[in-house]
């Protein structure tokens, strides 16, 4: 008894001790909190690695944030991001598909898997209409996400029907008469449409107008560029004067001093600018892409090729690195053929002029998804197939 006795208030000891260490329970709401700030915090980490172009600590920290909490939403689109950039598009569907199905009201889901079909349209044309319809899902849940609109417009831009798209942007200024955001994608239009005049009729008025927006120098590129089109060169240097004038880090502005001064073929004070940018900051993909086109102009292309190299190191989902490779395998396939009757060619200029029209091929295949470059793509790939077609048939007669 002594011995049973004795146990009775150690154990009894054991469960208030246990007691006090345990101390008051969280409540649910609490315990979804501090996961909810913890995935937010991974986010955040993902966010930055992004920006940085990062890709691979930006996919894992993303990641990470929803181990902590599967029910956090902006992870997926930052996921499906980061696929669409290493060109998967069944991961980056997957992705955008979550995020849709775990908040159906939100609109950037269905924005971003609108995006990702009519990047993926060229491939598969059957995908305009189904970015077509998950465009209007996401309006009808958010009418007020431009980007929207300016999906809806691109889809009638690639079925040729600039007049709806047109009619879209105007609905959309309509709507949103002093959304900086807006008039600067009607911008984008009219200059992507070549219509350079209307650009400038457009902008500058806005320019003044939203004069003191922190957002205006985008605005005001878009300006110059268009007006270096139509040979206003003046007042486009005027206007990225008024930008670096306001922001003097702004590296962008050189940039598109460099593109202008390289549209008047002053290639070596263009040379200089985007020098300068690159000193400023060596991340600069699109410097190096400026620098690259300028050299393929002047025949240096292993000058060239190295800035593309660069470029793409900074950025290897960049499109435009992977055309301008294929534009210089093919002006040095034509060079080897020099304009002459290829039954006066010898055998090995005919074979070396082919294996460069088929390395030309392979990189203009990298823009065939890219609603920019997409259709200059197939044209080339058009045109190369003819060459390749013709060379094979002196081939097989000798």
């Amino acid at each position: 008894m002594r011995r049973l006795y004795a146990l009775v208030p150690a154990a009894v000891a054991l469960v208030l001790a246990g007691c006090v260490a345990t101390g008051p329970v969280k409540s649910n709401d609490e315990v979804n909190a501090e996961r909810r700030q913890e995935a937010e915090q991974y986010y955040s980490f993902g966010a930055s690695y992004y920006a940085q172009r990062n890709y691979d600590e930006a996919l894992a920290n993303w990641q990470k944030s929803l181990e902590v909490d599967s029910s956090y939403y902006d992870p997926y689109i930052g996921i499906g991001n980061v696929w669409r950039k290493r060109r998967d598009p069944v991961q980056a569907k997957e992705a955008y598909t979550r995020a849709v199905a775990l908040d159906p009201r939100r609109a950037k889901g269905y924005e971003a898997l609108g995006d990702l079909y009519l990047e993926m349209s060229p491939i598969d044309s059957s995908l305009v209409d189904s970015a077509l319809v998950v465009y209007e899902q996401g309006l009808e849940q958010d009418s007020t996400l431009v980007d929207l609109y300016s999906g809806i417009a691109q889809i009638y831009i690639t079925k040729g029907a600039t007049a709806k798209a047109d009619s879209v942007y105007q609905v959309a200024l309509g709507l949103f008469p002093d959304d900086l955001s807006v008039q600067r994608l009607w911008g984008e239009f009219l200059y992507n449409q070549k219509r350079f005049a209307e650009t400038v009729e457009a902008l500058k008025p806005l320019v003044e107008r939203f004069a003191s927006d922190p957002n205006i120098n985008k605005l005001r590129e878009k300006l110059a560029l268009a007006m270096a089109e139509v040979k206003m060169y003046k007042e486009a240097i005027a206007q990225l004067d008024k930008i670096v004038e306001s922001d003097p880090t702004n590296v962008d502005a050189l940039l598109v001093q460099g593109v202008i001064l390289s549209r008047q073929k002053k290639y070596k004070d263009a040379l200089k600018i985007l020098d300068d940018a690159l000193a400023k900051n060596p991340d600069l993909a699109m410097a190096h892409i400026y620098i690259a086109d300028i050299e393929i102009e002047r025949g240096n292309y292993g000058t060239a090729r190295a800035h593309l190299k660069s470029a793409l190191e900074v950025d290897p989902g960049l499109t435009v690195a992977y055309v301008y490779q294929g534009d210089i395998a093919r002006r040095q396939g034509s060079e080897q053929i020099g304009g002459k009757a290829l039954s006066s060619l010898d055998t090995g200029k005919l074979q070396a002029a082919r294996s460069l029209y088929d390395a030309a091929k392979q990189y203009y295949q990298q823009g065939l998804g890219d609603r920019s470059y997409g259709g200059y793509c197939r044209s080339q790939i058009n045109y190369l197939n003819q060459n390749i077609e013709l060379i094979d048939k002196e081939l097989f007669i000798r």
